[in-house]
């Protein structure tokens, strides 16, 4: 069959979708990926078959002139909130209505039309996609495809559409406003074709968080778990990492797509942060970009600093991880059984997203710690990375987690499954 991968231009959300693909075009199908063109290098470098589509979104220069107009502190729409006022119906509302205008409407509509005219002209019989990229299911609909969401980040998505249609019900169906539905509606109408919540969660979801992580599946989601196998793009293995350490070894990372231009945000200066690791007894490896290095200052002699190295060949070397909470870092971590310490406020989203609860998920099950707000100070980032590395229950609870992640279908067993999804759809 053919599969199309899609994602907008954003690397860490393309990255989750290559073992998927890999796993699929290892099993004899034709697999191409689809996204705007300042991510096709990357998709190349991935061994795929690159398709540009459209043009490139500008979502993360509107953050930049929100910034400069003085919306940058503000909290925005939390779908990871659960509290009484996230729950009611005026915040949902308008919630989507800000990520519709700010967020999904600027990364989708620059592709729309030429991903469905692709989609139309090469007839995939499934398309994957990465859940803020909504041309993907608009153009698969229109052109008789299949189609499943591959989730990097806690369902919240599903979750916060069952909240909403819930409260929406409540009201006279003349009253009923769903800023969402309104924009699909209007992009799936664009390319001749209708609307369906089936757009919002797709015909599937591929989830790659364990039991006890995730979230419960919404209901009316097909739910198919995906064991998460870390790809972090084209690196070398360095020469240092096969020597053994002679300190416990501690990453330090905050992601790959962590924008300096932030920075001034932060509680704990990056160059605080790393000294107050490297108190410690340990041997820290810092994997920072080269703007962030430089802004550092003199570096601690038991810190390495590197601007690139595969974490999935790092992390199991490493006895604990200090990072921002980012999808890939933290199931990275999962995989490889190691207690992580998230500081949510490094996270490089404008809005809060997923991190704050990842980070409570995984404390509760002792798989790690969190800092956040005013406990983010390097007396306390020290304390509590030496709780992770001297209290054997954090060692413990990460190897529990990596079991429960390793118990999970891999791509591979998902090939039969995602066949089946297609076959029923050309069926239909």
């Amino acid at each position: 069959m053919r599969v199309l991968i899609v994602s907008q231009a954003e690397k860490t959300h393309l990255l989750g979708l290559i073992p998927q693909a890999w796993a699929l075009r290892a099993a004899g199908h034709e697999v191409r990926a689809a996204s705007q063109p300042a991510l096709v290098p990357t998709i190349a470098r991935t061994g795929l078959p690159a398709v540009s589509v459209g043009r490139d979104h500008l979502f993360h220069q509107l953050l930049v002139t929100l910034k400069g107009l003085g919306f940058g502190d503000t909290a925005g729409f939390d779908m990871a909130r659960s509290d009484a006022e996230a729950e009611g119906l005026e915040y949902l509302s308008e919630g989507y209505r800000e990520f519709v205008r700010l967020w999904w409407h600027p990364v989708s509509a620059p592709m729309l039309d030429d991903l469905t005219d692709f989609c139309r002209w090469w007839r995939p019989d499934l398309v994957l996609w990465e859940p803020t990229t909504f041309a993907a299911p608009v153009a698969a609909r229109a052109s008789g495809a299949a189609h499943a969401r591959v989730l990097w980040g806690l369902d919240v998505f599903s979750r916060t559409r069952s909240r909403f249609l819930g409260r929406l019900a409540e009201l006279p169906a003349g009253d009923r406003e769903d800023p969402l539905a309104e924009w699909l509606q209007s992009c799936a109408e664009r390319v001749g074709t209708d609307f369906s919540e089936e757009l919002v969660s797709g015909q599937a979801t591929l989830d790659p968080y364990p039991a006890g992580l995730r979230l419960p599946p919404a209901p009316g989601t097909r739910h198919i778990p995906l064991r998460y196998v870390p790809y972090n793009g084209t690196a070398v293995v360095p020469d240092w990492l096969r020597a053994p350490g002679r300190r416990r070894r501690v990453c330090l990372t905050l992601g790959s797509g962590t924008p300096e231009r932030f920075d001034d945000r932060y509680r704990l200066p990056l160059g605080e942060l790393l000294e107050a690791i490297a108190e410690l007894d340990v041997e820290v490896v810092a994997t920072l970009s080269a703007e962030q290095t430089a802004g550092l200052g003199s570096i601690p002699g038991n810190v390495r600093v590197v601007e690139h190295v595969p974490l999935h060949a790092l992390m199991p070397r490493c006895s604990a991880v200090v990072h921002h909470g980012g999808a890939g870092t933290f199931c990275t971590a999962v995989a490889h059984g190691v207690p992580q310490l998230i500081l949510p406020e490094f996270a490089m989203a404008q809005y809060a997203f997923d991190e704050s609860l990842l980070a409570a998920n995984v404390t509760e099950l002792e798989g790690g710690l969190t800092l956040e707000g005013t406990d983010l100070t390097g007396k306390e980032v020290t304390r509590q990375v030496g709780r992770l590395l001297d209290e054997p229950r954090f060692a413990e609870g990460a190897r529990r987690l990596s079991e429960k992640s390793r118990e999970m279908p891999s791509p591979a067993d998902l090939v039969p499954v995602l066949e089946d999804l297609a076959a029923r759809r050309r069926g239909n």
